[in-house]
């Protein structure tokens, strides 16, 4: 519900900035293609697998597990938005690695940050990351924990926001907001830029900061993207072309 009211939002944002709106239209229809269906992927699917499928494949198998994990809300939330955001940090930089890149190099095509582009990928690439499997078991130890459900939430929501424009035009803002440790729009776009292993974090930039890979910046970067040698196919199911 929370994600899907700051979906809504970003998205009206966006709509309402006549240079956002006709970027975003003059997306080619591929573009439309691979974002949508990865919006319903990350957006519909694996939410289902990890509070459906998930759930009842471990209640089959691990029936004792359930619950086992008893937390307060406010130990599930933290146990989600600071151990879980520390593993996808180092999910994200072995997806970085020259082996697995390419299962993400998708997500690095896009070439303007808006809200869709939060989900470009390769359609199986989410099956590589740590929050179907990591959230899908903890859901099931802490028992569907309240906090957790929560965090989950607003991990979804930043992530939405971190690839939007709702703060271009106040980068000192988003300075302020990056020294108190959350990752904003510009720390992200500079993810998207030719210093692509920077910045790995999801909800907070601290993980970045303890291990190195932090990069700050008073402006966004000039230009984002990589360019790939994939047809439309490759992207969408077989993304092994390398960048150029």
């Amino acid at each position: 519900m929370i994600t899907g009211i700051v979906f809504v939002l970003l998205m009206a944002l966006l709509l309402a900035a006549k240079p956002s709106r006709e970027a975003l239209l003059g997306k080619s229809r591929f573009e439309w293609l691979l974002d949508l269906a990865n919006l319903n992927i990350q957006g519909l699917l694996i939410p289902w697998l990890q509070t459906g499928l998930l759930f009842m494949a471990l209640g089959a198998l691990w029936p004792s597990a359930r619950g086992a994990l008893p937390l307060d809300n406010l130990s599930g939330l933290l146990l989600n938005i600071l151990l879980v955001d520390y593993l996808y940090y180092w999910n994200h930089r072995l997806m970085h690695t020259k082996k697995l890149f390419p299962v993400h190099v998708v997500h690095h095509t896009v070439t303007r940050m808006d809200v869709l582009a939060t989900s470009r990928n390769t359609l199986w690439t989410s099956f590589f990351f740590v929050y179907l499997w990591v959230n899908g078991l903890l859901l099931y130890l802490t028992d569907l924990n309240g906090g957790f459900l929560l965090g989950m939430a607003l991990t979804a929501s930043l992530d939405l926001w971190k690839h939007s424009t709702s703060l271009a035009k106040r980068p000192g803002l988003q300075m302020q907001l990056s020294r108190l440790g959350l990752m904003t729009p510009m720390d992200h776009a500079w993810h998207h830029s030719s210093r692509l292993n920077t910045n790995f974090g999801a909800n907070f930039n601290l993980f970045d900061r303890l291990h190195g890979t932090f990069v700050a910046s008073e402006s966004y970067p000039e230009r984002l993207g990589v360019s790939t040698r994939l047809t439309p196919l490759q992207q969408l199911l077989f993304p092994f072309g390398g960048p150029k």
